[in-house]
């Protein structure tokens, strides 16, 4: 016998008997309900109409019957009427009982009610033919003649209605028979295709069920990490093919694993030795922050230590500082990465006091799910000590040079006020413009040493309550006359029920003429500088909006940074530290600052300040430290 080489042909000779006991069955169940409704349709095709003609003629003879009582009593127009009314109705019930004779001895009925219906046709005549008055002779006639031929129409009607119920009542009994013997056919014919499909179950089970079931039986211990898995190859059609590419794949996973697990292993090595050869603190945590990775620089610096496969993984506390930077990363915030020295923190082992700028980066995998972070602690103490020399530096020439300006300036004063004699008109002009240059020379120097204290922690705040609508009608106050003179708007808008906000007046009127001053600078005739103030959470944030030239997108990063000034502006001269002391004077207030501009339609200046005493208040008097 040749073996079968499909997985196919088996199920279809397996399907075959099936597929005949079906075919048989419904050509039997075909033949059955062509019979069955064959003799329906004899019983409703003949019998019925039968009885329903004899009902016709029994109703329609007691109609004509009760018209003649109607004569009789004197009701001549409706004895007429109903008579002729329902003369049609009889003759047609007669015609159809006529037409319609399908049982012996019907013929016969169908004889007689015809003879006995004409009977009472002429006699009826007869009766109507008589005069009405007196009425005894039609009560004669109809109760010598009429009635007696009446009952005997009425009896041969009821022998055609009984005669073809006893019809009808015997052909449902065959049917019913049929019906019977059919379904207990049925319920045979069904048993038998119930045991074949069992057998041929257990045979396609046999065959076809025990090799998928020795795959499963692979493919779960697979799943739990066994790969040492080989299954039987039983027969040659698909369920073989299935089985040898199941221990292909086996063996593919087996030589897979053998040779990840070696990658893997030099992986984790190579990036051991990377983290450990930077000289900067290196921490890898997961989403849970447990540490699973650490340079010799952090174990040194922070005291921390990875834990391994053996060691349950705990929970690393971070020092404060470095906690809320930690938590936002793994929390899906972006990653931190600050570059500014003013952002390190101090941190003394012993080697002394050391600075770092600590950097959070988020780890993901391909799909951009969170593996966990990675902490660098860049040391910048060269550069803070850079920058606290330089501003040291800046603070002491800041110092020697004011004197002098001072004094340049007063001179200037004195000879524009001609006190040591009169000038001419040139020597009017060069002094008015060392005057200028002196003041614009000892505005840097103002700002410098402005700033160096703010820097070095020596700004004192004088915090007091302050309605956020005087903050911003005092600003604008001062910038009326320069607004018309230029030829600008400026308007102002402060929502309503304002927070009273914790703030120094004179510090934040300084925020507000630097960043009036420059609006109104870039801002041309005809233009508009807008102030606002509205809630914004915890506190209060100010607008100053402008319609003048607006900043370039790679220039706003930095419009806050010391010394720098935007390329290609209107205002000439300056150092560029007037919004680097207005980000310093919002920061010791607890504030942020912000800016937005599209190039050529204007720009937007933010800063807030925190609302009290039922906000987050800055404490009072509190220097700043960068």
């Amino acid at each position: 016998m040749l073996p079968i080489k499909t997985l196919r042909v088996k199920l279809l000779i397996g399907l075959m008997p099936l597929l005949a006991i079906l075919v048989g069955v419904g050509l039997w169940a075909t033949v059955m309900f062509y019979r069955l409704g064959g003799n329906i349709d004899v019983i409703l095709r003949e019998n019925y109409a039968s009885v329903r003609a004899a009902q016709g003629m029994k109703e329609s003879l007691e109609r004509m019957d009760s018209s003649m009582l109607f004569a009789i009593s004197g009701r001549e127009d409706r004895a007429k009427s109903q008579f002729a009314e329902f003369k049609p109705v009889f003759d047609a019930n007669l015609k159809k009982e006529q037409d319609n004779v399908t049982i012996e001895g019907e013929q016969q009925l169908a004889d007689d009610l015809t003879a006995l219906y004409h009977r009472y046709q002429e006699r009826a005549k007869r009766f109507f033919e008589l005069p009405a008055d007196p009425p005894a002779k039609r009560a004669e006639l109809y109760f010598g003649e009429l009635l007696p031929t009446f009952n005997r129409i009425k009896d041969k009607a009821d022998g055609v209605l009984e005669l073809n119920q006893r019809n009808m009542e015997q052909m449902d009994g065959r049917a019913r028979n049929a019906a019977s013997v059919s379904i207990r056919l049925m319920i045979l014919t069904l048993i038998g295709a119930a045991v074949v499909a069992a057998l041929v179950a257990l045979a396609l089970g046999r065959s076809v069920l025990e090799p998928i079931r020795a795959v499963t039986r692979g493919a779960r211990a697979l799943a739990k990490g066994d790969l040492d898995q080989v299954v039987p190859v039983l027969t040659h059609d698909e369920l073989g093919e299935l089985a040898a590419t199941f221990n292909t794949m086996a063996r593919t996973i087996r030589d897979y694993r053998e040779a990840g697990t070696a990658r893997l292993v030099r992986a984790q090595q190579t990036a051991q030795a990377t983290i450990d050869s930077f000289p900067d603190p290196v921490v890898v945590v997961d989403t849970a922050g447990a540490i699973e990775r650490a340079n010799p620089a952090a174990r040194r610096v922070l005291g921390v230590s990875a834990t391994d496969d053996n060691t349950p993984s705990v929970r690393w506390e971070p020092p404060p500082i470095l906690r809320p930077l930690l938590a936002g990363v793994l929390a899906g915030e972006p990653d931190q990465t600050p570059t500014g020295v003013e952002q390190a923190f101090a941190h003394r082992d012993k080697a002394g006091e050391r600075f770092f700028l600590p950097r959070v980066l988020a780890i993901r995998d391909a799909r951009g799910d969170l593996l966990g972070a990675a902490l660098v602690l860049q040391d910048v103490t060269r550069f803070r000590l850079l920058d606290d020399l330089k501003s040291d530096m800046v603070s002491t020439v800041s110092h020697e040079l004011k004197t002098p300006l001072t004094s340049m300036q007063m001179a200037v004063h004195l000879l524009l006020e001609e006190v040591v004699g009169p000038l001419n008109s040139k020597q009017v002009e060069l002094l008015l413009a060392a005057r200028q240059d002196s003041d614009r020379l000892l505005g840097m120097v103002n700002d410098l040493l402005d700033l160096t204290r703010i820097e070095q922690g020596r700004l004192k705040l004088d915090l007091r309550l302050s309605p956020a609508e005087q903050l911003v009608t005092e600003a604008t106050a001062r910038f009326e006359a320069r607004a018309r003179d230029g030829d600008v708007t400026l308007d102002a808008s402060v929502a309503p029920d304002l927070p009273d906000v914790m703030a120094d007046p004179d510090r934040v009127g300084h925020v507000f003429d630097n960043l009036l001053g420059n609006a109104l600078e870039h801002t041309g005739h005809g233009g508009r500088v807008h102030v606002s103030a509205q809630a914004d959470g915890a506190g209060v944030r100010f607008t100053v909006e402008d319609t003048g030239d607006g900043i370039a997108a790679e220039h706003l990063p930095h419009v806050y940074e010391k010394f720098y000034r935007v390329p290609g502006g209107r205002r000439h001269g300056g150092a560029g530290l007037g919004l680097a002391i207005v980000r310093e004077i919002v920061t010791a207030h607890g504030g942020q600052v912000g800016v937005s501009s599209r190039l050529g339609e204007g720009s937007s200046f933010t800063f807030t300040l925190p609302a009290g005493p039922n906000g987050s208040l800055p404490v009072a008097d509190k220097g700043v430290h960068s």
